[in-house]
Parts: C-alpha cells; structure tokens; sequence
C-alpha cells in the first residue's frame, strides 16, 4: 500500500493561512463540486452525523441522504480536496469547518436538507454547525452510528490494507482508541441511533420515517 507524502509543517501550515483568507472563494469552488438532488428538497433541515472512525458514518449517510433527498457533506472527503496530506492541526481543522459551515448555509440557503458527516463526539465540534440551524430557523436533528467493536476494528485495519475508492478517511486503530479514552459528549436534546451490521437497511428505514415525523411537525 503506498503511503502519502506528508509536506512540511511549514508547507501546511502556509497552506491553511491561504485557505482561511479565501473561505468565500473555497465555498463557491467546492459548491460547484456538489451535485445535491434537483430540485432542492425545498423544506431545508440539518442532520448531524456522530460517531467514532470506522463505524460506517459515510456509508450510512450516503444511504440516508439517498432516501432524504439530502445534500451529504463529508468532513473527510472535503479534507482530502484541500490538503494534499492532512495533518489534523488545530488550525486545519478551524479552517476546515468553517468550509464545510460555508457550504452549509449555502445548501440550507438554496432550499437543501444537508447532512453533515464528521465525528462530531464533542459538543464544541458540533456547536458552529450546529448553529447555523438555529439562525435560519431549520430543524436540527443528530445519529448516532454505533457498530460492533471488532467488526469496527477489522474495517480499519482492512483501510490500511485496501483503501476502498470511495474512503477519504486517515483514520486508524490508534486514531479510534485515542477518540474512544476522550468518549462521547451527548447532544443535549434527544438523538437516534443507528447500529451499523446486518439490520442496516431497517435501521435506516426506521431513521428515515422518525425524521420524516420530526421535520414534518417543525413547519
């Protein structure tokens, strides 16, 4: 398996700067990238997506958003466009999700239902995007992925193996227990679930009817 060739810190470091001056003109490129379902759904809502690397958030969103008629915004796939080699700082990170709350309020904006796809395991990582739905006034709904620890432990060592096309993460074993001995702050309001393994498709079904009842008494 080939391994990325990290630049210098001093590489990324300009690199961040560069983007944190130009968010309105990263939004607009990466905007153009996205091809959300036409038309927009036009009763916008936001969805958060938790959980710890390796449970199968992607994968669970790209279904949700197939049945929502959602716009999927993926924090990895996002990181991988802007970073040849991503190394996680604190600042990348800030710029980052400032991106991806750019893009956000421009979906919501355009009459989109957007699901958000990061760990979001702390509250604070979830704070920003999170209020863009209280400043437009859409509803605001969080999923929790869960999944079988060793089968968890077995898809990330099979990244490091086989990367899959469509997995944008850099996430390992290590990253995984790192995140776990931090745990899971709760949102304060309630949130679903959704066990990743051989009843996925009724998990999801049973989200996707939830979240039609919740968003449907909101307007």
């Amino acid at each position: 398996m080939s391994r990325r060739v990290r630049p210098s810190a001093a590489a990324t470091r300009r690199q961040t700067k560069a983007l944190a001056a130009s968010v309105p003109d990263v939004v607009a490129t990466l905007r153009a990238e996205i091809a959300p379902p036409e038309p927009p759904h036009g009763t916008p809502a936001l969805l958060l997506m938790m959980g710890f690397p390796g449970v199968g958030k992607s994968h669970c969103a790209r279904l949700l958003a197939a049945r929502l008629r959602a716009a999927h915004v993926a924090s990895d796939h996002l990181r991988s466009r802007l970073f040849v080699a991503a190394s996680y700082a604190q600042e990348e990170n800030t710029a980052v999700f400032r991106i991806i709350d750019g893009l956000v309020e421009r979906l919501v904006d355009e009459g989109h239902r957007v699901i958000v796809d990061a760990t979001h395991l702390r509250r604070a990582a979830r704070a920003s995007t999170a209020g863009i739905a209280r400043r437009r006034g859409v509803p605001l709904a969080h999923i929790l992925v869960v999944a079988d620890e060793a089968e968890t432990l077995a898809r990330l060592a099979e990244r490091r193996r086989a990367r899959a096309p469509d997995d944008r993460s850099d996430a390992d074993e290590r990253i995984f227990y790192g995140m776990r001995s931090r745990g899971f702050e709760e949102p304060d309001d309630p949130y679903l679930t959704i066990r990743n393994g051989p009843g996925l498709e009724a998990e999801i079904e049973h989200v996707v009817a939830d979240l039609g009842v919740r968003w449907s008494a909101a307007t």
